[in-house]
């Protein structure tokens, strides 16, 4: 018996009367009806029947037999992660043969890709579902088990292989992982999503040369997958391939339509250790033609030219920069020296001085930036603010950082003005603007990633405040709002973290309020890894601190409701949470979420409405007030709330399998 087999035999699952063991019941009512109207029956098999472990050969194998259990019982360690590896072209295929009864008629059939599929089985319809739902909420336990028994109705699926692969490394247990990710790619999958995601295991295994193995197969199997060459490029530069891995990116970059950011500046690093020394020009200029207002790419290309006796463009460069940053003496030196060796002359700060301060006033910003702030005080001097004021101080703020895009002061307003205005969004882009220009302020960086949040943009606001925290490891606040923006993005573990890190920055003088809503929200952190016995004694630990603080009850109410047999607790205290703040959207959308649970679909959506009327439209309440439409039956509507949700949020994948299923169908 394998290794792998040995693993399968001794995890059994836990008996059915177990809380460990018992799957969403909830969930299971919810999409049984929601299935009615499209199988004739509401009936689901008890998932909670004990299946022992069954030792079956594929047929045409001659390996040794797969030992493959129903469900196993490990503890889930990150949050949802499934959806977006359920490679979606193949993943919409399968859903809509399973769905709709076949295929779609620019796709091959069902028979070619799983040659002994049932695509009419209604039992694998819901599994299907059932698994992608459980994902989702963070289940992976009763989503391996409803993947596996619908493994059975299609075997040798590449999508299901590839989400048991996903849900068992979600757990932790990469060499089960592994197992599920080579089958599903020796199955002859038409898409790359097989291969890929075999090469990710292999590389978080600690095996990058099976990796790059898998990479060039994905090549030879499908030539126009571009990504792979990045992904080989990456691997080839940790292991030291320092050529390869520049031909890598090389041979990505001629192919890539609009290669990101990052590419470059990799390349960069790389070309700089080999001393190819066009390849370093060429790359700078790009990086300064890409990012424009990034002075560092600015003046690292004047300093090459410097170093490589090119003073003509190095001063080009570098002169503009000196006038920007007067007080950085080491680029005035430099920017003297280059005049010096060009003959040319270069006003000092103070003939400068002079000389601006004789330009035409009508030609400075100072009057229309006076203009503007004057009309944005008279439009903030009633409440609500004067919309027409705001949008026309907008227009002079707009005129005023065309001429010149680095004021400072016309950025700042320009923040302000969109705060008030009710734009988060576009408050938050002119604060990274600022940021670009005095990045040593932390509490700058704290309140941009705040703006974001304001605008339900989590994930920007979780990559500021952690770009913040590199710069600044010991500012608290920063740790504090990274940890509650990752815990909204769906990113449990890296939540834990910044939790913990906030938590060790702690001084003596913090409140007891403050300190016990870092503890509630590692407690929930905890919750979503599935590690419950650790939630409960960071959340108890936070009660004993704050036991009546609105979010500390908020937050504890809904770590309960991930676990079925404490949604009553979980009820009590989300009901107290909107009792102690009744015009809180935060509080109404904690009770509507465990109303859900709790199969209380009415109250369900009504909280949830409160809270969409009261908060804005996050992508994640959109799609729960769907998923509630959609247990009530109200196909057109969840779709409707689905779509909306997806325009937010174009990469969560649930979203689109949800989507795949046409209204009323």
């Amino acid at each position: 018996m394998s290794e792998y087999e040995v693993l399968l035999a001794t995890k059994r699952r836990t008996p059915p009367d177990s809380s460990a063991g018992r799957s969403s019941q909830i969930w299971r009512r919810a999409f049984g009806h929601w299935l009615q109207g499209r199988n004739g029956s509401s009936s689901l098999s008890n998932q909670n029947e004990p299946r022992p472990c069954r030792v079956r050969r594929n047929a045409g194998s001659h390996g040794p037999p797969v030992c493959i259990p129903f469900a196993l019982a490990l503890p889930p360690r990150m949050d949802v992660r499934l959806p977006s590896r359920l490679a979606p072209p193949l993943g919409a295929v399968l859903l809509c043969t399973l769905l709709m009864g076949g295929p779609p008629p620019t796709v091959a059939s069902p028979a070619v890709l799983f040659p002994s599929a049932d695509t009419t089985s209604p039992r694998a319809r819901r599994l299907l579902i059932q698994g992608t739902t459980e994902a989702q909420l963070g289940d992976y336990e009763e989503a391996i088990s409803h993947f596996e028994a619908a493994l059975e109705q299609v075997p040798e699926a590449p999508v299901l292989l590839l989400a048991l692969a996903d849900a068992h490394e979600a757990q932790g247990a990469l060499s089960t992982a592994l197992f599920y990710a080579r089958r599903a790619q020796t199955q002859g999958s038409p898409r790359p999503s097989p291969y890929r995601r075999l090469a990710e295991m292999q590389r978080a295994a600690g095996d990058p040369a099976a990796a790059l193995r898998t990479y060039q197969q994905l090549l030879d199997h499908v030539p126009n997958a571009n990504d792979a060459h990045r992904a080989r490029a990456a691997i080839q530069a940790d292991l030291g391939r320092t050529k390869g891995a520049i031909q890598s990116y090389e041979i990505y970059l001629q192919r890539a339509d609009s290669p990101p950011i990052d590419v470059y500046r990799r390349l960069l690093s790389l070309y700089r250790k080999t001393g190819d020394k066009d390849g370093v020009e060429t790359t700078l200029r790009t990086l300064v033609e890409r990012r424009p207002t990034v002075r560092s790419y600015q003046r690292r290309l004047g300093e090459y030219y410097a170093d490589e006796g090119r003073p003509r463009k190095a001063l080009a460069l570098l002169a503009p920069l000196g006038r920007q940053f007067p007080n950085d003496e080491a680029l005035r030196r430099q920017v003297q020296r280059l005049a010096r060796q060009t003959g040319q002359s270069i006003a000092s700060p103070t003939q400068r001085a002079q000389s601006d301060s004789t330009r035409s006033q009508s030609a400075s910003p100072d009057a229309p930036l006076r203009r503007a702030r004057s009309m944005y005080d008279a439009a903030t001097a009633s409440s609500p603010p004067d919309t027409a004021q705001l949008r026309a101080a907008a227009g002079v703020l707009r005129d005023v950082l065309h001429q010149s895009p680095d004021t400072e002061a016309a950025l700042s307003l320009q923040a302000e003005l969109y705060q008030a205005w009710g734009r988060p969004e576009e408050a938050g882009r002119a604060m990274e603007r600022l940021l670009d220009l005095t990045p040593r302020a932390p509490g700058r960086w704290v309140r941009t990633a705040q703006t974001y949040q304001r605008a339900h943009l989590y994930a920007r606001a979780a990559g500021v405040a952690e770009e913040g925290f590199l710069l600044f490891p010991g500012h608290m606040p920063l740790a504090r709002t990274a940890a509650f923006a990752r815990l909204r993005t769906g990113d449990p573990a890296k939540a834990r973290r910044h939790f913990q890190d906030a938590l060790s920055l702690l001084g003596d003088s913090t409140g007891a309020a403050a300190e016990a809503v870092l503890h509630a929200g590692l407690g929930l952190a905890k919750s979503r890894l599935g590690r419950p016995r650790e939630a409960d004694d960071a959340l108890k630990n936070a009660r004993a601190l704050a036991p009546q603080h609105p979010q500390v009850v908020r937050l504890y109410a809904r770590s309960l409701a991930r676990q079925d047999d404490r949604l009553d607790q979980a009820l009590d205290l989300a009901e107290q949470a909107v009792e102690n703040a009744p015009d809180s959207p935060s509080a109404h959308r904690a009770l509507g979420q465990v109303q859900f649970r709790r199969d209380e679909l009415e109250a369900a959506r009504r909280h949830l409405r409160i809270a969409l009327d009261a908060g804005g439209p996050s992508a994640t309440l959109l799609e729960r007030l769907g998923d509630v439409e959609a247990a009530l039956g109200n196909d057109t509507a969840a779709q409707t709330y689905w779509q909306r949700a997806l325009d937010r949020n174009p990469d969560r994948s649930s979203l689109r399998e949800k989507l795949a299923v046409p209204a009323n169908s």
